[in-house]
């Protein structure tokens, strides 16, 4: 990684806790190659939330095979959900779906890595017992995970600008 990135940190945590300060690195860039700029949405976040790492049963996994399905319906009619759920890591990506397609796309999910415009919308739609992982890419993202943990609604009242409103 360094060698395309030169300034590339290696030892950044994998996941933000309450040690993010301590990162004098990653503070230094803005998203996403750093977070700088988010501390206090940051800080709002991690205040409520419980886990900061892998779960234990996550992080006893021994992580053998692993396999990456996307959203992009290349495996629509191929009938491969029972092989993609033989691998002991299934990471999902955005909103690919699961439910009512478990035939071609299995049914198990370890992590789903999204950004907010390829997350799925309704909560029903995320599975129990996979890791949610927000891939932060710009300020908005940040912002966007806070109304999520803060179970504010997303209002977009005009073009470009956007409000939350709680929920509470």
């Amino acid at each position: 990684m360094t060698a395309i990135f030169p300034r590339f940190s290696k030892p950044a945590p994998m996941f933000l806790d309450d040690s993010f300060r301590k990162w004098a690195r990653i503070r230094e860039f803005v998203p996403p190659f750093g977070i700088k700029g988010q501390d206090n949405l940051i800080k709002a976040i991690l205040s409520v939330t419980k886990e900061y790492r892998l779960t234990p049963a996550l992080d006893s996994l021994r992580c053998r095979r692993c396999i990456i399905v996307g959203n992009g319906g290349v495996l629509a009619n191929k009938s491969l959900g029972s092989r993609i759920d033989d691998y002991d890591i299934v990471v999902r990506l955005n909103s690919a779906p699961v439910k009512g397609f478990e035939k071609d796309v299995g049914s198990k999910t370890t992590l789903r890595i999204t950004y907010p415009e390829g997350a799925m919308q309704r909560p029903e739609q995320y599975e129990r017992d996979s890791l949610f992982v927000l891939a932060g890419f710009k300020w908005q993202d940040f912002k966007w995970l806070k109304y999520i943990v803060y179970k504010e609604r997303v209002l977009f009242p005009k073009q470009g600008q956007v409000q939350a409103v709680s929920s509470r």
